[in-house]
């Protein structure tokens, strides 16, 4: 050891001979104390903290001894993903979980499944489409290809103004009607005076663009009556009447057509021993 400011060198002979403190320069009886496994004891005064700084951030201890750390890396790799991984996406408002059951990077087959959620309804598309909630669809022009009878079946669900849905246990009400869209045609016509075996005509000509669809023929009289009903030319009934029922009543039911132009005639033929005046009706629709 070389000689300072005329001080004299340390001699040992074996290991142990000297002890070196380190004390405070001020107070030399203030010595770093050296436990037996090396460790250094430090003394704090209450309250005293130990903060670890860079000089502007320091480290900030949660509550349960955890420590705030932010990572930053431009290319930041542990190991390769494995398929037990779960890999979460995320940008505040929705996330995406990727795992081993949902990672799937090939071209789908028909064997695949294919399920999309917004999380009050889905789509299932596989073998067959199964629709459940509500799926909104806009577009201005939607047309994947044109139906056919032959391979496409549309399915509509059908409720009552309860909201309840029609079924087997609420069977949808069905009304039948007689009526069809089309002008009500009443045609009236009387004959007065009409001699013993003479004939009249009721004719009624279809109106132009229209078919005729007869409902009921009425003819009466006071006394004996033969009616013959002709459409274009041809009979089609011929009807009497008695003095116990004086009314003749044709029900047509629609099974009887004229079409446009065409002439619906009642000759009616007073058979009785004196004249009389005949009335004729002829009901129907135009359409």
């Amino acid at each position: 050891m070389a000689d300072y400011d005329s001080s004299l060198p340390i001699r040992t002979e074996a290991a142990g001979d000297v002890d070196v403190f380190i004390s405070d320069r001020v107070t030399p009886s203030q010595k770093l104390k050296v436990n037996a496994d090396g460790s250094i004891d430090t003394n704090f005064a209450a309250g005293a903290k130990v903060i670890i700084t860079d000089g502007t951030d320091d480290v900030e201890v949660n509550a349960d001894g955890s420590i705030n750390a932010v990572v930053t890396a431009t290319d930041l790799d542990i190991r390769p993903l494995v398929n037990t991984d779960v890999v979460t996406v995320e940008d505040g408002g929705g996330s995406i979980t990727v795992d081993a059951v949902a990672l799937d990077v090939r071209a789908l087959t028909n064997a695949d499944v294919v399920t999309i959620e917004d999380g009050g309804g889905s789509i299932t598309v596989d073998g067959t489409v199964a629709i459940t909630g509500d799926v909104n669809v806009t577009a201005t022009d939607l047309d994947i290809r044109d139906l056919t009878a032959a391979s496409d079946s549309v399915q509509a669900n059908l409720f009552d103004q309860a909201g309840v849905a029609y079924s087997a246990t609420n069977p949808m009400p069905v009304e039948m009607v007689s009526d069809q869209a089309g002008d009500e045609i009443v045609e009236f016509n009387q004959s007065s005076a009409v001699a013993k075996d003479a004939s009249v005509n009721h004719d009624y000509a279809v109106t132009a663009a229209k078919t005729f669809l007869g409902e009921e023929a009425w003819i009466s009289g006071s006394g004996k009556l033969k009616l013959k009903m002709l459409v274009d030319g041809a009979t089609v009934f011929v009807g009497f009447n008695s003095t116990a029922n004086p009314n003749i009543r044709i029900p047509l039911e629609k099974i009887v057509k004229a079409a446009a132009t065409q002439v619906v005639r009642f000759r009616i033929t007073n058979r009785d021993e004196q004249a009389q005046d005949v009335y004729s009706t002829l009901t129907g629709l135009e359409v």
